[in-house]
């Protein structure tokens, strides 16, 4: 606490008018009156448009992985595609050496930027870049001359260990020296540019895609993938350096800013956070883990398939977490002590509620929608898609916990309460030791489903205890958050239920492209609704307008102009 005392600031109100719309309880008006709300204007602007770009920057790769699923399958087989999500499987848990070093970054840029103290924002970065780059270099050394230690635990099969090994070396390597430079980013988006990255992000992942058609189509395989990866680090982390340099003209790294105090920084608050993470990797890759050690690489490839599309869209609505840092980090030091629980609120309201409608609204349809979908994503060639309908399913309703998760934990790290997230990890893996062997023992035997519902009950759970610990620590009663987060997340289910009959029913009648129209033709009807039902009985007055705001952004961004607000 002691820390954080030390971080308060005077917030610089040069911004537009506040936009929060959720309605406020009596306290918080009269807050909002007195000026409390000042850390919220220096925020706001930058959270909406840094928020809009990220769902835009996460709806393309959302896009890019299912459309890339069914042609990765009919060019490499179920098994090699297995081989190659195990891979990114292993090269994360490798990352995770460097990865809490990134939120260090993000939260102290945000409280320096805030403070104008950019030779503390220099040291930082300077002594992440001394850290990271030597450990990330020794990482892949390491792996590159032990291959003949590690690769047995890949269960790479005869016909696979020449190109698993090189797309291994390559996607680690590449992705390790983008953790070591990642701190560019992460600078610019503790001062509130993260609009900025994920253009760059954009234009990585459309590179990539292109790239991935051209290699694995001229029969690289595996190879060709893990080539296609490192063009997409090459042009988005290359754009982002040089914007970083470009815009920030306060930036300075040497070897002479490294500070002791820059390195408690690290590996205090970096070191709780990797240990989280990596409790996170493993808890999102349990279920693809297992499969491969004890079915084999064609059920981690099933598990991978059933769960593309939650873990596609789970990167929309983490867009508002990825803001959320930065600003719960300003407002937490900018505000007075008397307000600061209450703008912290208004805070993790706001982005819970968005955050869950954006959820929810993709849950409920394809949870409803599911073997249409599947039917016509896949199609007749891949018969497949029969036995993944039900963790299909199982994985999207998971989603939904799991999502709301992320504005406590993100609003924890913002207010330096890094070990609060273990209220969500350790209850995960509490409970996998008890859904995994229960599953084992109903079923008979493993078996893909059996795992992925296993995993799905742990991650409800657990996802009720984090919500419930949130709710304690911001002094928030339940029956507030119900109102204002849960129960607006449940008029996309009424919607998509009194449509899920007859658009199976239609589907199952023709073929894949005619299916495919139904589920357009669906698809629009529900938004339609949808919208229509939330405007008329969900949404404030407040909100509604910055729909309007936000529809009249993307409209301008498609004009090729910038949108006035």
């Amino acid at each position: 606490m002691t820390e954080m005392r030390e971080m308060q600031l005077v917030a610089d109100a040069s911004v537009v008018e506040v936009e929060w719309p959720l309605p406020r309880e009596a306290g918080e008006e009269q807050a909002v009156a007195g000026g409390a709300v000042q850390p919220f204007n220096e925020v706001n602007h930058n959270y909406s448009r840094n928020v809009f770009v990220t769902i835009l920057a996460r709806g393309v790769n959302m896009a890019r992985g299912v459309v890339l699923v069914p042609y990765l399958l009919y060019h490499l087989g179920l098994e090699a595609y297995g081989i190659w999500t195990t891979i990114f499987i292993l090269v994360s848990y490798v990352g995770l050496t460097t990865l809490g070093l990134s939120n260090v970054y993000i939260k102290y840029v945000a409280e320096f930027h805030a403070r104008r103290e950019y030779d503390k924002a220099n040291s930082l970065l300077s002594t992440g870049l001394a850290i990271t780059i030597p450990l990330c270099t020794a990482i892949f050394l390491g792996f590159l001359f032990g291959w003949k230690w590690y690769s047995p635990w890949l269960h790479l099969p005869p016909s696979h260990l020449a190109d698993g090994k090189e797309a291994v070396l390559i996607v680690l390597g590449v992705f390790l020296s983008s953790i070591a430079l990642n701190g560019f980013g992460d600078i610019l988006s503790g001062t509130h540019q993260i609009a900025v990255t994920q253009w760059f992000l954009i234009i990585g992942i459309l590179t990539e895609f292109a790239a991935i058609f051209w290699l694995v189509g001229g029969g690289r395989g595996i190879r060709g993938l893990a080539e296609a990866y490192l063009i997409r680090i090459i042009v988005a982390d290359g754009l982002t350096i040089w914007w970083a340099w470009k815009t920030l003209k306060w930036l300075r790294i040497s070897p002479r800013l490294i500070q002791r105090e820059s390195i408690s920084y690290v590996l205090h608050f970096g070191g709780v956070v990797q240990s989280q993470a990596m409790l996170s990797i493993f808890l999102v890759s349990v279920d693809r883990v297992l499969g491969l050690l004890v079915i084999g690489g064609a059920a981690a490839g099933l598990l991978d398939v059933a769960k593309k599309w939650s873990t596609s869209f789970s990167t929309v609505p983490m867009a508002f977490f990825a803001a959320l840092l930065p600003a719960a980090s300003h407002v937490d030091a900018a505000s007075d002590e008397a307000d600061r629980l209450r703008n912290l609120r208004v805070l993790y309201l706001s982005s819970s509620r968005y955050a869950n409608l954006c959820t929810t609204a993709f849950v409920a349809l394809f949870s409803f929608f599911a073997a249409p979908v599947l039917h016509v994503w896949l199609g007749p060639q891949l018969p497949i898609h029969q036995r993944i309908v039900p963790l299909f399913v199982v994985f999207n309703l998971a989603l939904q916990f799991h999502m709301l998760t992320g504005p406590g934990t993100s609003m924890f790290r913002g207010m330096g309460k890094i070990y609060e997230e273990f209220n969500y990890s350790i209850p995960n893996l509490i409970l996998l030791l008890i859904t995994l062997p229960a599953s084992r023992w109903i079923e008979g035997r493993w078996s893909p489903f059996g795992i992925g519902v296993a995993v799905a009950v742990a991650t409800a759970g657990s996802a009720c205890v984090l919500m419930g610990r949130v709710l304690f620590v911001l002094h928030l009663p339940l029956a507030r958050f119900l109102r204002e987060v849960i129960v607006p997340g449940l008029v996309p289910y009424l919607i998509a239920c009194v449509l899920a009959w007859p658009v199976a029913r239609a589907v199952a009648m023709v073929g894949r492209w005619e299916g495919a129209a139904i589920l357009l033709a669906g698809g629009i009807v529900y938004l339609a609704v949808a919208i229509l039902l939330l405007n008329r009985w969900v949404l404030t007055d407040a909100e509604k307008e910055q729909e309007m705001k936000w529809y009249r952004r993307g409209l301008g961004m498609l004009c090729g102009r910038e949108a006035t607000a």
